[in-house]
């Protein structure tokens, strides 16, 4: 009988072993069946982009109020990205964010298109990808986040169309600010590119909270560009 126990375990180890390998296996096929994507920078040291931005909230549950500092997207006049370096795959650029009454945000950020490492990751614009991305390849091709194109459309701007790719994200949290843990948020993000350049074109990002129930809406609105004639 103890030999028996003992090929049992060793049966069971060895069928443990064998699903880590076929999943592994399975996950490096998916990989490799990505389209290969050569990634090329489609902005240009100068180029601008001017935002619109808005907030939208709506308090259900008892005692909900809007999160720190989610009336400052309704107090914005406007906020600018403008290119100031690009090397290889890297990208840097300043952005201001310009309050109604007059005050400014400065920052700066550098950010990988390839895989789309960032040297600022907490306040830092994010938004722009790869040129020329097709369906079903991935928006950052060097990265481990597997999002991909999801359609490409067509916008008809003042006195131009140009193609517009799409992209969803989403995924499910715990506030960290709970101790208890019980306090869960959802986050959906629907993100429009500018195919050409890769530069965002509009956002909107939607975060559900359960304790207590609310939720919030962040809208980005490209307004101007130097690329090309917006409106």
């Amino acid at each position: 009988m103890a030999f028996k126990k003992k090929s049992s375990h060793k049966i069971a180890y060895l069928a443990i072993i064998l699903l880590i390998v076929l999943v592994a296996s399975a996950v490096a096929v998916i990989f490799a069946m990505q389209p290969s994507t050569k990634v090329v920078v489609g902005v240009h040291v100068g180029d601008t982009f001017t935002y619109e931005l808005h907030g939208y909230s709506y308090l259900q549950g008892l005692g909900a109020v809007d999160t720190e500092g989610f009336s400052r997207y309704n107090d914005t006049d406007y906020y600018s990205v403008t290119i100031t370096d690009v090397t290889g795959t890297t990208v840097s650029l300043d952005t201001v964010w310009a309050l109604k009454n007059g005050t400014q945000y400065t920052d700066r950020q550098t950010i990988d298109l390839a895989n789309g490492n960032k040297t600022n990751t907490t306040t830092g614009f994010w938004a722009i990808y790869a040129s020329n991305l097709n369906v079903g390849q991935l928006t950052r091709p060097k990265g481990f986040d597997t999002v991909t194109v999801n359609a490409t459309n067509v916008m008809d701007y003042a006195n131009s169309s140009r193609p517009i790719n799409y992209m969803y994200t989403g995924g499910e949290s715990k506030l960290m600010t709970d101790p208890s843990g019980s306090t869960l948020r959802y986050d959906s993000v629907n993100v429009y590119f500018d195919k050409k350049s890769g530069m965002l074109e509009s956002m909107t990002w939607i975060t559900d909270y359960n304790n207590p129930e609310m939720r919030e809406i962040i809208s980005w609105t490209l307004v101007n560009t130097s690329v090309w004639t917006v409106q």
